[in-house]
Order: structure tokens, then sequence, then C-alpha cells
């Protein structure tokens, strides 16, 4: 099921004060109309009675589509809580799911995303059926390959699931910092397609290179910037 409450914010515009129903949790099985609004940059989006501002609430939120198998938690950093301190609390609390969990019962299958774009393309990765971990190592490989075009400071390198095609998947650079989506980048898909094959018959390398829950070639290149590796 999903989950909404009443939360009383302040327009960023403003100043004035209202009560709003944001979701804390979706179900796109139950409400499938949840996952449009997602896709389309209108979930937790409100509308200032004082100024008519529309802005977006961006908040800890599940998502959860049961024919995915998974779960994807977004989590958005913030400047009283960052990267480090999310991957430790999100840790603490797998930890806690898991020992809580029967033994005859397995543990679901949880992601972690720390930005709404990231949600979006992970959503669109798993309803195509791509493994997130090749993607994620394609994504290793042009992030080293083109330090100067694709930097990890400064950068993101996402995948455009609609207009990759059969031949080719069609990756967009898109700024930190400004949020600006930039130039595009073209990985051919039958490199992709071995890799998914080497994952089938040994998937040990990709799953130390990316255990998860954040699975982000990112995310990897930043930490081993951060312990000079």
């Amino acid at each position: 099921m999903s989950i909404s409450r009443t939360i009383n914010i302040t327009c960023p515009g403003c100043g004035t004060q209202q009560d709003v129903r944001l979701y804390d949790a979706v179900n796109v099985k139950t409400e499938p109309e949840l996952r449009e609004a997602l896709m389309q940059n209108m979930l937790n989006r409100i509308q200032c009675a004082g100024c008519d501002l529309n802005f977006r609430v961006d908040k800890p939120l599940l998502y959860n589509d049961p024919k995915l198998g998974v779960l994807i938690h977004w989590v958005p950093e913030t400047a009283e809580m960052g990267r480090e301190a999310i991957l430790d609390e999100f840790e603490g609390s797998l930890e806690r799911m898991n020992a809580g969990m029967p033994a005859d019962q397995k543990a679901p299958s949880v992601r972690l995303v720390l930005t709404r774009v990231e949600l979006v393309e992970l959503i669109f990765m798993l309803e195509k059926g791509l493994n997130q971990r090749v993607v994620e190592y394609v994504k290793y490989s042009i992030y080293t390959r083109n330090p100067e075009k694709a930097n990890p400071k400064t950068h993101r390198l996402l995948l455009n699931v609609e207009d990759s095609t059969d031949e080719e998947f069609c990756f967009v650079l898109q700024n930190a910092e400004s949020q600006e989506l930039g130039q595009i980048l073209r990985y051919g898909r039958a490199a992709y397609d071995s890799m998914a094959v080497l994952y089938q018959e040994n998937a040990a390398e990709f799953l130390e290179m990316f255990p998860g829950p954040l699975i982000s070639a990112r995310e990897l290149l930043l930490e081993d910037a951060e312990f000079g590796l």
C-alpha cells in the first residue's frame, strides 16, 4: 500500500505555511497513477496558496513495484545528512530488517538512490529488464576512459532508456551542481550484452564492485578519490 501524511511546510518563495499531503511510500501496483506522477515530476509537488509558486518537496520516498521485485529507497542528500551518513544509517536499517525476518523468509531486495533523476533512471532500467550492475559497470568504463568529458566529481552519467536502441545505449551527462543536462554519449549495446553474459556466468566481480544497496559507478569513483585509491 502507499503511505502519505499531512505535513506543514513553508513556501521557499513567500514564506506562507500550509498543510499539504506528501507521500512517504508508493505502491504502483495498487496505485499506478503514482508512477505516472513521479515520472512526470508531479509527485510531492506543491502549489503555494500564497504566491502560486509551484515547487517539489524532496524527501525520503520508498518506491515499490511488486512486478520488479525490488524496493527502491530515495534518500536525498542534505546539508544535515550527507552521503556517508545516509549510507551508514541505511546499512544499519537493512541489518535490522534482515535480523527481524523469519528464518523461512527471504528479505526483499532493496536499492538506494540519492537523487530523483537516479530513481527515475533505475525504474526505467528495471522495467526494461536491464541488469543495473552491468549498466553501472558500463558507466564506470565510460568515466575512466573519458575523464575530461565525464568527470564524476562534476557530472552524473545517466542512461536514457527511452532514447536507447537495440544497437546502442544513450547516456547523458548531467551537471551535478546545476542539474542541467548536457552532452550525449553513445555506447554499443553489443558490449553490454557481452558483459551481461559474463554476469550470468560469474557475477562475483560485479557483486564485489557494486555490493549495494547503493549501486553507482559515480559513487564508487568518488569514494576511491576520497581515499586516494
